[in-house]
């Protein structure tokens, strides 16, 4: 499994590619659709699907626009199915006073839902705290952790959905883990146990 990331602009939210063979799948489209398209073409890839690890504004925001482009599944957690396209929940009217139109997911996912890339499984971890439908994808030799785990913090939890003691059982979810490289929603990539020991007081 192999990883692109593509850098933030606007609201510095990471977006990523998955890929294994020709297949990938894109992960938080909060950068243009373009530069997804790009990037997909010059790695000669194929995109399967689109993965959010939750549904605040700033990881969904070229969402439908990319969607539109290739039409392929969008997935979600349950538990942030609805909050897509209710401009308060997703956060967008509590930070900006313009008009987002976001778009429903095709598909929802639940913790141990695995999704198939090539040779290859992403598992997905539920990680509740900054959302009730947050999610980490364990790509195997890597973990995106979304706004759930940052270098060198975590996830806000005074958002719609946020419960500090559902953050807490998380990353003590994943402090179980073996130790591997981090990707994150926000800011650079890390080390798995490198990050939780930063923010050990959290637990």
């Amino acid at each position: 499994m192999e990883i692109i990331s593509l850098l933030p602009r606007g609201f510095e939210s990471n977006s990523y590619i998955l890929h294994s063979g020709s297949e990938a799948f894109a992960v938080d489209p909060s950068v243009d659709s373009e530069k997804v398209l790009c990037a997909l073409g010059e790695n000669g890839l194929t995109l399967r699907g689109i993965i959010l690890t939750h549904g605040h504004f700033d990881h969904i925001y070229h969402l439908k626009e990319l969607k539109s482009a290739v039409d392929v599944p969008v997935y979600v957690h349950t538990l942030d199915a609805k909050i897509l396209t209710d401009n308060v929940k997703n956060a967008y009217s509590v930070f900006l006073r313009r008009e987002f139109s976001a778009i429903e997911a095709d598909r929802h996912l639940e913790d141990g839902s695995e999704l198939s890339i090539g040779d290859e499984k992403l598992r997905v971890i539920h990680s509740p705290g900054h959302t009730k439908g947050s999610i980490c994808i364990d790509a195997g030799d890597f973990l995106l952790t979304g706004d759930t785990l940052f270098a060198q913090g975590i996830g806000r939890c005074d958002l719609y959905g946020g419960d500090a003691d559902e953050m807490r059982s998380s990353l003590r979810r994943l402090s179980a883990l073996p130790d591997k490289p981090i990707y994150c929603g926000h800011g650079e990539p890390s080390t798995l146990q490198g990050a939780l020991k930063r923010i050990n007081f959290y637990f």
